[in-house]
């Protein structure tokens, strides 16, 4: 059994939380983002944060997260002076986060964020509370490339995880004393529920509500159109090497 847990085992769901966005280009959800998580937290928490990791955006989400964050100090920018990939904002969202519990989610609104309340109470006995999707609301080549990718995952690593690649996670941050993860993609999503389970900590899975995603586009896909949601050859590319790296470290 891993160590390294706080003393908040048995004592109740979590009242301290960092929440954090990674964000590309995300002007017309961040600010309906962090008001929703804000709204929640309000609720369930005694002490919070709200972090946009801005990973690179040529549009105004960092100037917007900025502007909020001059108003209330609980709200926090991040910003990546370049675009570094999903891995890298996830990684720097941790290493900012300032509480012993940890939730990250998209920046995209295809998450309902009242579902947290559930999440919390999961972690009484968890170290990892993953939400999978109940019914995924994406276009349906999306769906066509997440089930190629979950197989391939599930060949790779017979893992036995529903929803590998699912933006609904609720960490205890102690776990990253015992390892972080290296990926830059979307990987590392996969990577850091894989390599807690092995080191023995204890991941729990639930179902989550999931919407269309409420506005702007997928910094990965080409075209989104309907059925159509073309995912960059690159994308794919660098996953796949990545998933390999990781299997190759880990065999």
């Amino acid at each position: 059994m891993a160590k390294d847990r706080d003393d908040s085992d048995g004592a109740g769901p979590p009242r301290e939380l960092s929440i954090f966005f990674p964000a590309l280009n995300e002007e017309q959800n961040v600010e309906y983002m962090i008001a929703q998580a804000s709204l929640v937290a309000g609720q369930l928490l005694e002490k919070w944060e709200v972090i946009v990791v801005d990973d690179g955006s040529t549009d105004s989400t960092a100037a917007i997260v900025a502007r909020l964050s001059r108003d209330d100090p609980r709200i926090r920018l991040v910003s990546h002076g370049r675009n570094r990939g999903f891995g890298e904002a996830l990684r720097s969202g941790i290493r900012a986060s300032r509480y012993d519990w940890v939730f990250y989610s998209d920046c995209d609104g295809q998450f309902d964020l009242s579902q947290l309340e559930e999440a919390l109470a999961l972690a009484v006995d968890s170290d990892i509370v993953a939400g999978y999707r109940r019914r995924r609301m994406d276009p349906g080549l999306r769906l066509l490339y997440s089930l190629a990718y979950g197989s391939l995952v599930s060949l790779m690593f017979w893992t036995g995880f529903k929803d590998v690649d699912s933006s609904f996670k609720l960490y205890r941050k102690g776990i990253f004393e015992r390892f972080f993860p290296r990926s830059t993609t979307g990987v590392a999503d996969f990577e850091i529920l894989y390599l807690a389970r092995r080191m023995g900590f204890r991941v729990r899975q639930f179902p989550v509500r999931h919407y269309p995603r409420r506005a702007g586009t997928v910094s990965f896909e080409a075209v989104r159109a309907g059925f159509f949601a073309w995912v960059k050859l690159g994308a794919i590319v660098d996953m796949w090497r990545q998933l390999w790296r990781l299997r190759m470290r880990h065999p």
